[in-house]
């Protein structure tokens, strides 16, 4: 179940931080010269800040820390999502348990309290006021039971639970399936509910900037494919007016009508934020190869105007600063 929305699932667990390999790497933000902000200690992790905020774990539990890198929510939690409409996704299950199926989440406020006491068995992003959240069976080996429906900020549901999956809202529309679980087609529905885009992708992402990507390639609010999927999956959405994707077996970047605006002669790439994205050379791992610290951060000129030295992989810039590792293998 979920197949489209693993990112969302993959964001709030506690291996969505940048994995690093035994040692001694350690995290830090920094700004868009490179200078180092906040450094972390060994063994924390972190995830990139959103809406001034940043999630940081300490002694196995996360809080929140603010850009002088300061505790503003107290380390109390077994994950925490992003902030979005001014809410986060948190579970207290601690790192052991987050994939049972019993694991609950809730949303806590900018202050650390709790906006809707912790009772879903999933939980998406709030976006334009609303948030999918599901009941039943939507974590663990038996996915296909639970039903997906969306919730307002006080936690009751506005589209009651009837889809088999449900990505946050973007741009007016979310992705959505009904029925056949992790095998159904999925389309996208506005705020009634209702399918403005009928079911019929193998997969699809929110919509950014106008498109979104599916399996057969970008589509615009109509359905309609205005850039055809290229033999190789394009890298992700649009970001900054420009999208990532594979050329034959090199990463370059397109516009909206699929022009291929930069060939940046990079071995991968990662999306344009705040006019920067990270791209490494050569050896980027993860893998034995990947040991070098190779990643940097590029204009869109393609040149490196922060110098390769990380460790795979730098997160984009968010609230102009950039989540890297030092000593990071993979």
């Amino acid at each position: 179940m979920f197949s489209f929305l693993r990112l969302v699932l993959v964001a709030i667990s506690l291996s969505a931080q940048i994995g690093c390999l035994p040692g001694p790497p350690t995290l830090a933000f920094i700004d868009k010269v490179g200078r180092v902000k906040i450094r972390l200690g060994i063994g924390q992790g972190a995830r990139s800040f959103s809406e001034g905020l940043a999630a940081v774990s300490l002694i196995g539990k996360w809080g929140l820390i603010n850009q002088t890198g300061h505790f503003v929510i107290a380390p109390q939690f077994g994950a925490v999502e992003d902030f979005s409409d001014g809410l986060a996704l948190v579970t207290n299950a601690p790192r052991a348990q987050y994939w049972d199926r019993n694991t609950l989440f809730g949303y806590i406020d900018r202050t650390g309290k709790y906006a809707v006491a912790p009772r879903f068995n999933w939980a998406g992003k709030f976006a334009e006021g609303i948030a999918p959240a599901c009941i039943g069976s939507c974590r663990g080996p038996n996915r296909t039971g639970g039903s997906v429906g969306y919730i307002g900020r006080d936690g009751g549901f506005v589209l009651v639970p009837r889809y088999s999956q449900g990505s946050r809202f973007s741009e007016g529309l979310a992705v959505a399936a009904i029925g056949n679980g992790v095998f159904a087609r999925v389309g996208y529905i506005d705020k009634s509910g209702e399918f403005v885009i009928p079911p019929r992708f193998l997969y699809a992402e929110d919509f950014s900037e106008g498109l979104a990507a599916t399996n057969e390639g970008f589509i615009n609010r109509h359905g309609e494919v205005v850039i055809v999927r290229t033999a190789i999956q394009q890298g992700g959405n649009f970001a900054n007016g420009w999208a990532a994707r594979l050329d034959g077996d090199r990463p370059v970047f397109i516009d909206r009508i699929g022009r291929v605006t930069l060939r940046p002669n990079r071995e991968r790439i990662g999306p344009f934020t705040d006019g920067l994205a990270p791209a490494c050379s050569a050896n980027c791992g993860p893998s034995a190869l990947g040991s070098g610290q190779n990643w940097g951060f590029i204009n869109k000129g393609g040149k490196f105007v922060i110098k390769p030295q990380y460790g795979y992989r730098p997160e984009p810039f968010h609230d102009g600063l950039a989540l890297v590792c030092f000593g990071c293998k993979g």
